[in-house]
């Protein structure tokens, strides 16, 4: 299927195999997007995605400064603790709030083309993805320099959890993009979901303070402070995910590319005239 020919997917490729082998077709497309983005990221910055790195370098070292005192935590491992969450929250946590701008960014070429619409979504999520894959090097150096004896074999695992990350923060976009375009007002409140699902999830606050009585109930129901705690077993507990985290976010994840899934197809066919 050549670039600006119009067809219908929603009526030849209803199945789900069918939309995906038809998003496998525009793969080199979404790879030019993803490098436009990134560029556009770091456009007239002399260090470029060095950023990436240095950011939540200096970002961790700031707050830690503060935060070691109120957590009585050394700081060489609450540094470490962190960067790791950072790592985690700059992909799943900017998929909701990036991925509610996914359709309307895409507007020019959905009125020009007729691409399939998740490309949209993961146009953002990809972008967010290749950062966070350099935001890890952040979280690398940190380990190494800071608390060495993290170092394990353990780390070989990092791909496949960034693929299950990946995978779990496109349906997020997909969901906020679609929301975004029927009521513009979402994207506020997505970004206040976001903060709140920030201080809900152990990204900077110690992870006891999730295990007291008030907060454990939900905590345990949490896929965001799963995804978190499989991050940090693989990079620094030295230690494999526990059954109960990667149980719940593959189902949390099954659960959103479902309803992603069933949202894009009511909303296909109209979809352009929201924009």
């Amino acid at each position: 299927m050549r670039l600006g020919t119009y067809r219908s997917y929603d009526v030849g490729d209803s199945t789900l195999a069918g939309r995906f082998q038809e998003l496998a077709q525009y793969r080199h497309l979404l790879m030019n997007f993803v490098a436009s983005d990134l560029r556009a990221r770091y456009r007239r910055s002399y260090l470029g995605m060095i950023w990436a790195v240095l950011y939540p370098l200096v970002f961790s070292a700031i707050i830690a400064l503060v935060a070691i005192r109120i957590f009585q935590q050394p700081a060489e491992t609450y540094v470490t603790y962190l960067i790791t969450g950072f790592v985690v929250w700059d992909l799943i946590g900017a998929a909701i709030s990036g991925g509610t701008m996914s359709f309307l960014v895409g507007e020019g070429y959905m009125r020009q083309y007729r691409l399939p619409y998740i490309i949209y979504p993961l146009r953002t999520v990809s972008s967010l993805a290749v950062n966070s894959a350099f935001t890890s090097i952040a979280a690398v150096v940190a380990i190494v320099f800071l608390t060495p004896q993290s170092i394990s074999f353990y780390w070989l695992y990092w791909p496949l959890v960034m693929l299950m990350l990946y995978l779990f923060a496109i349906p997020l976009a997909v969901l906020a993009g679609l929301a975004n375009v029927r009521f513009r007002d979402f994207q506020h409140a997505a970004g206040l979901a976001v903060f709140l699902l920030w201080y809900l999830s152990p990204t900077i606050v110690i992870r006891e303070v999730y295990d007291s009585p008030g907060l454990k109930p939900f905590t345990d129901l949490n896929p965001f402070a799963s995804a978190l705690d499989i991050f940090r077993a693989i990079m620094t507990e030295r230690a494999h995910p526990t059954l109960h985290d990667v149980a719940l976010v593959v189902g949390a994840t099954i659960v959103l590319w479902i309803l992603a899934l069933l949202a894009l197809k009511v909303e296909g066919r109209k979809l352009i005239f929201y924009l």
